[in-house]
This record gives C-alpha cells, structure tokens and sequence, in this order.
C-alpha cells in the first residue's frame, strides 16, 4: 500500500526566492568544501549576505537548512521529464539522479545523511524521504490514470528498488550508472510493479557486463 508522505511545499516568488536561492546555493558549497560541520549559521549567512536572524527565524536547525538545500536541488536536477508511459518517466527520473550522485553534491549528500543518521536524525531522513516522494506523486499519479500501475502500488517500494540500484552502483560497486544499466533497472522495476500489460512491452532486463 502506498503511504501518506508530506505534501509538497509551496514555493515563494520574487524577493523570498531570490533569499532562498541564495541560502541552498550557500549551504551546497560550503558541504562540499568542508563536509556538514561547515555548514554553520553564521558561515550561511556570511556566504549568502543574510543576516543569521534571517536563518533563525526559516530555520529550526542546521540539519532543516541542508535538507531543504538538497531538496531545492533534488527538485531542479531530479523531477521526471514529461513523459507518454511510467517507463519513460522512471528512466528520466533515474538519469538525473545518477547524474547528481556522480557530482559533488551527490557525495555530499551522502556525507551529510550519514552524519544525520550518526545524530539520532532519523526524523530528518524520514522527512526528507517523504518529501522526495511527493515531489514524484505526479508521475505516479499519471501512471495510476493510464492503466500502468494499480492505484494501490507501494510507491515507496517501487522507487526504493529502483533508485537503490542506482546508490548501490555508484556508491559501492564504485561503477557508473550508464544508460545501458539504467534501462535494466527500468526493465525490472516495471516486471515487478506494472500491469502484465504494460510490463510485456517492456524488454527483459539484459545480463549486466
């Protein structure tokens, strides 16, 4: 069964935007260039010309101003392409994020959970999860309207199998995640999680060099 997650946040425009743009950007790099315990209030608020107050007042923590940072970025670099059919979508989606796992921010990604993880921040992981997921409701809910996917599908099952391939193959095989392995990924996912229909039209997942 699916579960409930976090509904996706709102954006703001104009001035607030262009503060927070600001504040992700910051956060990002200064991960990248010193790890988690770099990322400070007053190193933020420094790298982005804000006041700390202006974090204070967004922000309940640091861990909440990195999430939110990653989230920007997942939301630019990760949403599926608009697509005709689940596969399509799923494959699009997979492309983006073994492109950003392969880049900075991706091992710095993976530095900052697991310092959350170290910090009893299960909470935060689980949030930033959920959230991850909803970004990708619309293209489960297309998939659901089309006849592809049972509207009882276990979402965060189906991602988990499918993006868990592309974390094992760059993280710890140490392998990149090329086109020939992403549609393996997707050729499996769909046989496990698609209408027999849907699934037949789709080839078997080739033997992996």
């Amino acid at each position: 069964m699916s579960t409930s997650r976090q509904p996706a946040i709102k954006r703001p425009g104009g001035r607030t935007a262009e503060v927070r743009s600001r504040i992700n950007q910051a956060v990002l790099d200064l991960i990248i260039e010193g790890g988690p315990d770099a990322c400070t209030f007053s190193a933020v608020a420094e790298r982005a010309h804000v006041e700390r107050s202006t974090l204070y007042r967004r922000y309940p923590d640091r861990w909440e101003l990195m999430i939110e940072a990653f989230l920007d970025r997942a939301e630019a670099d990760v949403l599926p392409d608009a697509a005709d059919n689940f596969a399509d979508g799923l494959a699009s989606v997979l492309r983006k994020l073994a492109a950003q796992l392969e880049s900075p921010v991706g091992s710095a990604l993976i530095t900052a959970a697991g310092a959350l993880r170290s910090t009893s921040g299960t909470d935060y992981s689980r949030g930033f999860f959920d959230r991850r997921m909803a970004q990708l409701d619309p293209m489960f809910d297309a998939a659901i309207r089309r006849g592809e996917l049972a509207g009882t599908v276990d979402r965060e099952a189906l991602f988990t199998a499918a993006a868990g391939q592309i974390y094992f193959r760059i993280f710890i095989a140490a392998r990149g995640a090329d086109e020939h392995f992403i549609q393996s990924v997707v050729s499996s996912v769909c046989w496990l999680f698609c209408s027999p229909s849907v699934a037949a039209k789709v080839s078997l997942p080739a033997r992996l060099a």
